[in-house]
């Protein structure tokens, strides 16, 4: 059994390529888990594995069995069909269903030994609104270590881990069973108990007191900035901060609902509020109709906020018939100042959907103007800062996909189009039998006999160039056409562009040039193609180390910013697809990037992935692609680590 598992491990070292990640620990448990299967802190320190009669606490680090719990020999129990584990105090609670005539012991236990902490008869598994397992994994305050957990007659606050009682609250039911309910209240010490459909009491969680005047314990600032569909924008020059926070809406819900779509949608109505920073003084609240189009498989809403010189610039969709899409709001009075038209979505096909979120850059402020990228009508228009009046617009540029940048320097305005695309593609099917699910690249709904997938796509194919137009007026002064010959290369496909040290850099698939924004001349050139690392398809800029790293076919190139100059290169497959690190949690771009090395970037079927070392310029390792697109979370928290799993199997690796 041994030699199979050496020689499966041999096979799949050589099918992913020479390198292979560190394995910190390797661990078996004693049953192949069920019910939670590898469940995990951040840190990898504890990893609850159970079935509905057994259960294990690993230490991925330390790869050992921290306990083993059989329910029946501990608690003369066969199984328990409800188990949930609270992390943040690292409890765990198992129980096995109510019965109408009897409640069913809860156990709490202690994830760090496995050993029972104090046991209960008298809390129910749900009453009313109620449910044991939200109140246990959510109702959990860190200030007094305690859970609220309801009898059919009070409502009791309770120390996690003694089981102690910190207050009880005794209450009489005002309506039907099925109104109560009871929680603590988000932004809010206060612990709500619902008595009946319109009845309600509330209590402090410190001390379970009684109180009227609710909005004395509510955090606004807390609330509103983290608050559902709220975006919380500080002003630090005004000394003031922005709330924009939208609301559900009733009717986009209903016809997403027909559509296929699924899922809860926001309202156009945007409420915009300003507050003083310190007091929480409101100075100002407006409300402002607002389209937004969707992420399809997050239903994230796309629209965006930002300040420049006493102004808030808002991207949306436009409205029907209406040039709007870029909403200028007054910081001094919340009122609308101007708008015009921009979209945050590109839309095509028929059968066959493909939207492209956020198809132009944002919106560029500079000396008293106002620079828009209409992708509407593939056109650069200019408008005065303060009163919106269009100054100039452009002839139409090439229908590219994507707009990946626009810079606005020296008398110049610098557009380069054409981009690697990640789009969202939707398609239908009939389906007398369907399964909805989601993972972070993909979602499937069903409805009316129709089974709906969205996912991810990339597309790297399409029209590029760059144009520089006098900012003032709008006259091209030079393109990539202009400079083509000059600069010996077509600019057929552009990786990318960036404004770095106030030079314009420029990565096609075969050079790397530095330009002068002013005229497009070429101020200096790197000899990639000596790197012999095939064509670039992108390029990332990391500003803190002030260098940059070239994507190529056959591996990464990366390049001093200031110095222009090669500082070493690593061979590696790679392809043009997003970032795996984007899909990692990875907490720094430059530390833990990675790259795709083998799949179908335009379905986004990818197989395997590497971990990129910046510093050394070498591969740390390579790995199954299927890691980054599960359900289940496989990283440690900031992608240090990752864990592979199977039956009784669990493996840690170090990403570094």
């Amino acid at each position: 059994m041994k030699l199979r598992m050496t020689l499966l491990v041999m096979i799949l070292s050589l099918s992913l390529g020479a390198q292979t990640f560190k394995q910190i620990s390797s661990v078996s448990i004693p049953f192949s888990p069920s019910k939670f299967e590898y469940a995990h802190t951040d840190d990898f320190r504890f990893f609850l594995c159970s079935t509905n009669s057994e259960m294990a606490m690993i230490d991925g680090v330390q790869g050992k069995v921290l306990w083993t719990l059989s329910f029946l020999k501990e608690f003369e129990i066969k199984k328990m069909s409800n188990q949930y584990w609270n992390k943040s105090a690292n409890v765990i609670l198992i129980y096995d269903d109510d019965s109408k005539k009897s409640v069913a012991p809860k156990f709490f236990i202690d994830g760090k030994t496995g050993k029972m902490l104090w046991k209960s008869e008298e809390y129910v598994d749900e009453f009313g609104k109620y449910e044991l397992s939200d109140g246990f994994t959510n109702y959990y305050d860190e200030a007094t270590n305690c859970v609220l957990l309801p009898t059919k007659e009070s409502v009791d606050f309770v120390n996690v881990f003694t089981g102690k009682l910190r207050w009880t609250k005794s209450f009489t039911l005002e309506g039907r069973a099925k109104h109560f309910d009871c929680y603590i209240m988000e932004y809010y010490n206060l612990v709500k108990i619902q008595t009946g459909e319109e009845t309600s009491m509330y209590l402090t969680t410190d001390g379970g007191d009684e109180v009227d005047d609710t909005e004395a314990y509510y955090n606004k600032k807390k609330a509103l900035a983290q608050g559902y569909r709220a975006t919380y924008l500080e002003i630090p020059e005004l000394n003031q901060y922005v709330i924009m926070k939208g609301k559900d809406s009733k009717l986009l819900g209903f016809l997403g609902a027909i559509t296929g779509v699924g899922g809860s949608y926001q309202s156009m109505e945007m409420t915009f509020s300003c507050y003083e920073e310190g007091t929480d003084r409101i100075i100002w609240q407006k409300k402002h109709n607002m389209p937004q189009a969707y992420d399809w498989i997050t239903n994230e809403p796309y629209i965006r906020i930002f300040y420049e010189k006493g102004k808030l610039f808002v991207e949306h969709e436009p409205m029907v018939f209406d040039k709007s899409g870029l909403t200028v709001i007054n910081m001094e009075t919340g009122e609308m100042d101007w708008e015009c038209l921009y979209s945050t979505t590109e839309m095509k096909g028929l059968m066959t959907v493909e939207l492209t979120p956020f198809p132009a850059p944002d919106p560029v402020p500079y000396n008293n103007k106002v620079y828009v990228v209409d992708k509407v009508n593939n056109r650069v228009v200019c408008y005065d800062f303060y009163k919106g009046s269009k100054i100039w617009q452009s002839d139409k540029f090439p229908d590219a996909q994507k707009i990946p940048d626009l810079t606005v320097t020296d008398g110049m305005v610098i557009m380069t189009y054409g981009a690697p695309a990640k789009k969202i593609q939707k398609s239908e099917a009939k389906a007398d039998y369907c399964f909805q699910y989601s993972t972070p690249t993909k979602r499937v709904v069903c409805g009316g006999g129709k089974q709906y997938t969205y996912k991810y796509i990339f597309n790297n194919k399409d029209k590029y160039g760059i144009i520089a137009y006098d900012a003032e007026t709008g006259k091209i002064i030079w393109s990539s056409k202009t400079i083509a010959k000059k600069a010996k290369d077509k600019f057929a496909y552009i990786a990318s562009t960036m404004f770095i040290n106030g030079k314009l850099y420029c990565s096609t698939d075969k050079n790397f040039f530095i330009l002068n924004p002013k005229d497009g001349s070429v101020l200096a050139s790197l000899p990639i193609s000596k790197e012999k690392m095939g064509a670039t398809w992108g390029m990332q800029y990391f500003p803190n180390e002030d260098v940059i790293a070239l994507n190529c076919k056959k591996g990464v190139i990366k390049i001093d910013a200031k110095e222009a100059k090669i500082l070493g290169s690593v061979s590696i497959p790679t392809i043009p697809a997003a970032l795996a690190s984007d899909l990692m949690g990875a907490d720094s771009n430059y530390a833990d990037y990675a790259l795709y090395t083998k799949g179908n970037p335009k379905k986004m079927k990818y197989k395997t992935w590497a971990s990129i070392d910046l510093d050394k310029m070498v591969v740390r390792g390579i790995e199954e692609a299927w890691l980054l697109e599960a359900n289940d979370n496989h990283f440690s928290e900031g992608a240090e680590m990752f864990y592979k799993a199977k039956g009784k199997s669990i493996s840690v690796y170090s990403v570094k």
